[in-house]
């Protein structure tokens, strides 16, 4: 089956919001079905997916895979980083670094340059990416790599109401090993301009839903832009909604917008075993490094009669 992938095409200046950040400069598109690019270290593939639902694997069958193909549950290491589309000195050299060794990394503002695509293969991580536009032919969102490949992937979109571009969610499910039930892994840049918080909490809400039905552990991670009391109430409510709980740090690093911090790590069966919040200059967010560990009395194997 042959699928055609349309764009709303628009031609963008440099503008500038409050805070002097260049947003987008250049040719823009916008695609109007979500737009999941997915890498594997020897292939590059595309697909559009209309629905997150986890229920449906989107890259592989539901058949377990063992070993190399799987997660190790008494140690998952993640890094939750937004890196400001990589245009900030010294990015790709702090990436890798940070990224260095790391079971999950869930990035947000990914830009498929040349010099980020291959800082990624020099990491040896498969990657997906759910494309929220195009900036010059390059896709720009949410990506998460591992050191595995993910057993099913889908993403979802909203439109920014002013700046009228999608911010995006992805979400990926991994086998772990010991255990028959799979990590999901959600990756989110919450929407930012708004009056009020409707559209925001719409996001927040599909979220919601596109992990509520799963049974296994679960990490959502991101960049929430949660700088306000109201956005910080709508987040909070996911979190008691989805019996999360929120990773917590010794030093003060993530970055504050109005008094609240906008990166967060949520989970639910895992426990933290160490984090940390890395002050750098490559970004204009700060790192976040956390290492999970699955309880081994919340490991389910299903019983051979």
């Amino acid at each position: 089956m042959r699928i055609v992938f349309r764009y709303k095409k628009t031609f963008a200046v440099a503008s500038a919001v409050a805070t002097g950040s260049v947003l987008v400069s250049g040719c823009v598109a916008v695609p109007e079905q979500t737009l999941i690019v997915k890498k594997e270290l020897d292939k590059n593939r595309s697909i559009s997916i209309n629905n997150c639902d986890i229920e449906q694997a989107q890259f592989n069958s539901d058949k377990k895979r063992q070993g190399e193909n799987e997660l190790d549950a008494n140690n998952i290491t993640i890094l939750n980083w937004n890196i400001y589309k990589g245009e900030k000195r010294n990015w790709a050299k702090d990436f890798r670094q940070l990224s260095n060794g790391k079971d999950l990394v869930i990035i947000q503002e990914a830009r498929l340059t040349s010099e980020v695509k291959e800082t990624l293969k020099k990491q040896s991580i498969h990657w997906t990416l759910n494309t929220g536009f195009y900036v010059n032919d390059e896709a720009t969102g949410v990506l998460t790599g591992s050191r595995v490949k993910p057993v099913s992937s889908c993403g979802l979109r909203t439109t920014e109401p002013f700046l009228r571009l999608p911010k995006t969610v992805l979400v990926n499910e991994y086998d772990l090993s010991g255990t028959d039930e799979r990590l999901l892994v959600a990756n989110i840049h919450s929407i930012n301009f708004t009056l009020g918080t409707k559209v925001y909490g719409k996001q927040i809400d599909e979220l919601k839903a596109a992990i509520n039905n799963h049974q296994g552990p679960v990490i959502v991670a991101g960049d929430f832009n949660s700088w306000s009391d109201g956005r910080k109430e709508i987040v909070d409510n996911m979190v008691a909604d989805l019996s999360l709980k929120a990773v917590t740090y010794k030093s003060k690093n993530r970055i504050t917008i109005f008094g609240n911090e906008i990166d967060h790590v949520f989970y639910r069966g895992l426990e933290s075993v160490a984090s940390e919040a890395k002050q750098v200059t490559s970004s204009d967010h700060n790192p976040i490094r956390v290492t999970f560990r699955v309880p081994p009395d919340e490991r389910k194997v299903a019983q051979v009669n």
